[in-house]
């Protein structure tokens, strides 16, 4: 049986949800509304689903009360989720809730305490640990191929794309250990299966920021031409021209307070311990992501290469001296995150049949990868000083943190 969905925010991450659920479930999901504000955003949205005139409503409650949707996506701005997530109150179908959960510890945490009232599976779209090269990473660690875990590094460089959109604010996204490297942050839980328990992390504005005006933007700039990071208007997998001005903000304004560079030294439970780094202004050709762990009898070695031109790979390098190295290599298909999203979208729709009860990727994960991000910004601030996890949440949150 076909399940209509609502989408909450239908701006980049919104009306990719759209399509991608529709395709991935062979149409068993289709959006019966949206609640956008921005005109343009939802004529684009429409645009990319092939849809003229998806039924567009003022409020989330109108979305609830007039489509009567089986299940709901919120993809609106990371600091109206809590806001947004609050409306389903007196709701019971299921919610996908986009990572981060919001942009402050006060509010993470409201959302924690929201979804353990929630009559419903709540899901949070960490749609990384879906892709298939992660999962093979977990099956491999499962086997018991690595021994016991010592330790990782994890590092992600990419473009300065997030410094054009609302992220380029601590107030509109979080801050980049947050909005992005929550991600990371996720599968190196997932993978090592250890719990956060200190972080200490250098950061710095090496790029970006400036003193240009808050409202310039890229299309209206007279040095666009000329500058290396200006963004004209780029074609998506769709073949649609993204054209929003949201997309094109100054990455020079005065008001940028996210740094573009930082590195953290992260302590875990079971005597794990690794590092996390990420740059904002380096896409180059290659990978964007490498993740390596390393065990008692052997590493693993994750290569993340760019969606769209290039293959993943996990290679698994045992220690003995007797056995092989052993490659797999997986293909993304043009899907973004590693080809995870088409499992995100199956998973949803088993949760509004009735044949999945519980989320794979839940709120008190996305909580733990957050407040080791929080964590980390405090020590930032703080003269990079390991910042434990304990005291950065209240005493109701505690038993949110997971792992062992």
């Amino acid at each position: 049986m076909k399940k209509r969905i609502g989408i909450i925010g239908f701006g980049e991450m919104g009306k990719r949800h759209g399509l991608e659920f529709y395709e991935a479930t062979h149409g068993g999901i289709e959006v019966c509304g949206v609640v956008e504000p921005d005109d343009l955003m939802y004529r684009r949205g429409c645009e990319w689903n092939g849809i003229e005139g998806i039924p567009r409503f003022a409020t989330v409650e109108e979305l609830l009360s007039k489509a009567s949707p089986d299940g709901v996506i919120i993809a609106s701005p990371n600091f109206t989720h809590l806001e947004n997530l609050r409306k389903m109150e007196g709701a019971s179908i299921p919610v996908l809730i986009e990572k981060p959960l919001d942009t402050s510890l006060e509010k993470i945490a409201e959302i924690v305490r929201f979804a353990r009232k929630y009559p419903a599976p709540i899901v949070v779209d960490h749609v990384m640990r879906y892709a298939p090269v992660i999962r093979k990473a977990r099956e491999l660690i499962e086997q018991g191929k690595l021994g016991r875990i010592c330790s990782f590094e994890f590092s992600q460089r990419t473009g300065i794309g997030m410094f054009h959109t609302f992220r380029r604010t601590q107030r509109g996204g979080g801050g980049h250990m947050i909005e992005k490297a929550t991600h990371d942050l996720d599968v190196m839980l997932y993978l090592t299966g250890a719990k956060p328990l200190a972080v200490s992390m250098l950061s710095a504005q090496h790029v970006v920021g400036g003193t240009k005006p808050d409202d310039l933007t890229c299309l209206d700039c007279p040095d666009a031409q000329e500058c290396p990071h200006a963004n004209l208007g780029r074609i998506s997998s769709a073949g649609i021209r993204d054209v929003s001005i949201l997309n094109k903000l100054c990455v020079f304004a005065k008001e940028v307070d996210v740094p573009d560079n930082e590195a953290c030294l992260i302590r875990m439970s079971g005597g794990v311990f690794g590092t996390y780094s990420h740059t904002y202004f380096c896409d180059m050709p290659g990978h964007t992501r490498l993740y390596e762990i390393v065990g008692t009898k052997g590493a693993l070695y994750i290569t993340l290469a760019k969606e769209e031109r290039y293959l993943g790979e996990v290679k698994f390098f045992p220690f003995d001296g007797k056995g092989t190295v052993e490659t797999s290599t997986f293909e993304y298909f043009n899907k973004i995150h590693y080809n995870g999203g088409p499992y995100v979208a199956r998973h949803f729709l088993d949760l509004m049949c009735g044949k999945a009860s519980a989320p794979f990727t839940t709120v008190e994960q996305a909580f733990t990868a957050e407040a080791l991000g929080f964590a980390a910004m405090r020590s930032s601030a703080e003269q990079s000083r390991f910042v434990t996890i304990d005291e950065m949440i209240p005493a109701d949150m505690k038993s949110a943190i997971q792992g062992e």
